[in-house]
C-alpha cells in the first residue's frame, strides 16, 4: 500500500535513487511470487508518481492496480484529483477504485449527494 518517499508530492528528482530502487525490487519480487494486488492512493504523496515509473514493465492483466481519492466538496475537484492519479500511475485504467476517507456525514454528503463527487 503505501509505497513512497514522502506523504507530499515531490519533484520526481528528489527521489533517491535507492528508494525507488527498493521500492521497484520489491514489487517485482512480489509479483514474481504471485502477489498482484497493488493499492495506493492519491492521499500517499510520492506513491503513485513513484508506482507509475515502472507498472509499465509488467503485463497490465497480471495486476490488480487499486487507487484511492477522497471526495471533495467540489466535484470537479474530485475529478482533477483522480485525475492526477491516473496521470501518475501512467495506466489508462485501474482496476479497483476506492473513496478515501469518508469518516463523517458532511464528507460522506460529498460523495452520494445529487451532483456530488460519484454522480
Amino acid at each position: 500500500m503505501r509505497f513512497q518517499y514522502k506523504w507530499e508530492d515531490v519533484p520526481p528528482e528528489e527521489i533517491p535513487a535507492d528508494n525507488q530502487a527498493n521500492l521497484e525490487e520489491t514489487v517485482h519480487r512480489a509479483v514474481k511470487l504471485g502477489i498482484n494486488h497493488i493499492e495506493t492512493a492519491r492521499g500517499y504523496g510520492s506513491s503513485e508518481m513513484q508506482l507509475g515509473r515502472f507498472l509499465g514493465d509488467f503485463e497490465r492483466e497480471r495486476l490488480i492496480i487499486q487507487t484511492k481519492v477522497a471526495p471533495a466538496a467540489d466535484p470537479d475537484e474530485f475529478e482533477r484529483t483522480f485525475e492526477k492519479s491516473m496521470e501518475n500511475l501512467k495506466l489508462d485504467h485501474i482496476d479497483l477504485f476506492s473513496l478515501h476517507g469518508i469518516n463523517n456525514a458532511e464528507v460522506l454528503d460529498w460523495a452520494v449527494r445529487k451532483g456530488g463527487c460519484l454522480e
